[in-house]
């Protein structure tokens, strides 16, 4: 049985750095309202949550 803390831990880092990294990005470089920039955020740290448990299921860590 895997450690569900270092389940948790990686899955929150994983939402916190796409969020971050993809709200900035898109705020500063790429022009989007800071609005728009937070909503796509989001979506990318969903995704990235999403990737992460997929990947976990997928190697029998469930």
């Amino acid at each position: 049985m895997p450690d569900a803390s270092a389940d948790l831990g990686s899955t929150l880092g994983a939402l916190v750095v796409a969020f971050v990294l993809v709200t900035l990005v898109s705020g500063t470089l790429l022009g989007f309202n800071w609005t728009q920039a937070v909503l796509l955020g989001g979506f990318a740290g969903a995704v990235a949550v999403a990737s992460a448990w997929l990947t976990a299921r997928r190697a029998g860590d469930d």
